[in-house]
C-alpha cells in the first residue's frame, strides 16, 4: 500500500500562487478539503487537483 504524499499549506499556496491565509480561508469555507494531522493541516495531491478542477468549471468569461 502506497501512502499519499501530504503537502503543507505553504506548499499548496506556492503551487496555487496564493497566500497561506487564502488557503486557510478556502479550508474554513470548505472550498478545499484537507486532513488534520495533530494540530496541523495537510493536503493530498488529489485534494489540490479536485479543488483546481472545481475552480476551472466555475470560471465564466462574459465579454
Amino acid at each position: 500500500m502506497e501512502l499519499p504524499s501530504l503537502y503543507t499549506p505553504n506548499e499548496v499556496a506556492d503551487h496555487l500562487h496564493v497566500s497561506r491565509g487564502t488557503i486557510y480561508s478556502l479550508v474554513s469555507r470548505r472550498e478545499i478539503d484537507s486532513i488534520k494531522v495533530g494540530r496541523n493541516r495537510r493536503f493530498t495531491a488529489q485534494q489540490v487537483k479536485d479543488y483546481v478542477a472545481r475552480r476551472q468549471q466555475v470560471v465564466v468569461v462574459d465579454y
